[in-house]
């Protein structure tokens, strides 16, 4: 539960999740679907792990293998999805360090 509580209260989730919703709604297709075909088409993405639980589910997530995303939707889950610069040496976890006892 701790690390789903730390991402559902960071706003980037809300934005991707909100970023494939729009994608899978304008498509008329499953969220699954353009979340997967997102990562099949990553360079660095060797596989993708599916977590289908029925034959309902295991055929949308397969179905995402013949889908293909065009340059514009990949831009947007990529700029939905961008963990951005760290705040590293500046923010808090930098702060907390600058007081510990060496």
């Amino acid at each position: 539960m701790e690390a789903y509580d730390r991402r559902r209260g960071q706003e980037r989730t809300w934005t991707v999740v909100e970023t494939v919703r729009d994608i899978a709604k304008e498509r008329a297709v499953s969220m699954a679907q353009i979340a997967l075909a997102w990562l099949l088409h990553r360079p660095a993405v060797a596989s993708v792990i599916l977590g289908a639980r029925t034959m309902d589910q295991l055929n949308d997530n397969l179905a995402a293998a013949d889908l293909r995303l065009t340059d514009e939707e990949t831009a947007r889950l990529d700029a939905a999805s961008d963990p951005e610069a760290a705040d590293y040496p500046y923010g808090g976890p930098a702060i907390e360090q600058r007081s510990r006892p060496l």
